[in-house]
């Protein structure tokens, strides 16, 4: 499959590909080659919750030598879950000849599944092709001399769910992104400077009340006072906020079909009792309950869990 820049807004990228040499931005698609993907029916509502465990779905996938990004969107009923090493990445676009500020968005291969029913020749001995629902690599030999390959043409898929370079990796940030991100800054700058004005303005007023109240109360006056009346408060309002973060992250284990039996709030530890419809529901509870380092325990449908202040 030859590919260069004049021909195509778009690169398939695999490792047997032929170098390029780039004068415009693109996009490139990356085969299996350079990725992990996973498909699975869960219980949740939004891409974010979906992403918090992501990286639990893949314990048993990945070389924990290796760091990985993630990416994650709705497939149907599904969710399509996705991990990578954009450093590998980095380092196989830069030996073919592909820079980093020419890439403005990376697609994966998993994205063409509808289009790959017939296989797609790739230069060297594999082609890719779509086998029970996922984008395979598959070694020619095992296609045979008669099969007819796909002539598709990447540029004419409509591609959604990219994931932007600078979105992976800091450093990856195309010209187009840096102009407009120094556009965006300069303005807040400007922002800035009126509001640390007005900020000013407003902490001369609260000085003078300050003043008046010291005036009408002159044991108020004394800072050691203060601060004593501060250190006596500040524990109270770190317990009470770490509380509220606890609940906060035990209600995102929650659902119309994992329902909370009880909550009990301690001195140290906030816990709770969360009921679940069948076995996979209980087994999606505890996975996104470690994934938030929480304590979980508890036997069947029931779920335990602790979260430690």
């Amino acid at each position: 499959m030859n590919l260069t820049a004049k021909q195509s807004n778009r690169i398939l990228i695999h490792k047997n590909m032929e170098p390029v040499k780039l004068e415009n931005s693109v996009e490139i698609i990356l085969t299996p080659q350079f990725y992990t993907f996973l498909r699975e029916e869960l219980d949740i509502k939004f891409a974010y919750q979906a992403k918090q465990i992501a990286g639990s779905m893949f314990d048993d996938y990945l070389d924990t030598s290796k760091a990985y990004q993630y990416h994650v969107y709705k497939c149907d009923n599904a969710w399509c879950f996705f991990a990578y090493n954009i450093e590998e990445i980095d380092q196989f676009l830069e030996s073919v000849g592909i820079e980093k500020h020419r890439v403005s968005k990376i697609y994966f291969a998993q994205q063409l599944e509808s289009e790959l029913s017939t296989p797609l020749l790739l230069s060297g001995n594999h082609a890719l092709q779509s086998v029970d629902g996922i984008v395979t690599m598959v070694p020619k030999r095992l296609l045979g001399d008669e099969v007819a390959y796909s002539t598709l043409d990447i540029d004419k898929p409509k591609l959604k769910n990219g994931v932007s370079m600078g979105d992976s990796l800091d450093s990856f940030v195309s010209l187009k992104e840096t102009i407009v991100l120094g556009s965006l800054l300069a303005l807040l700058g400007t922002t800035f400077i009126v509001e640390g004005q007005r900020i000013k303005s407003s902490i001369a007023n609260e000085d003078a009340k300050l003043t008046m109240l010291i005036d009408d109360n002159p044991k108020y006056g004394s800072s050691a006072l203060r601060a004593s009346i501060l250190d006596k408060y500040k524990p109270i309002d770190t317990i009470e906020r770490a509380k509220r973060d606890a609940i906060k992250d035990i209600s995102t284990l929650l659902s119309a079909k994992s329902q909370l039996k009880s909550l009990t709030i301690d001195k140290n530890i906030v816990s709770a009792d969360i009921m679940t419809q069948n076995a996979n529901i209980s087994k999606q509870v505890k996975e996104h309950g470690k994934a938030k380092k929480m304590k979980i325990s508890g036997s069947g449908l029931n779920v335990k869990v602790e979260v430690q202040l």
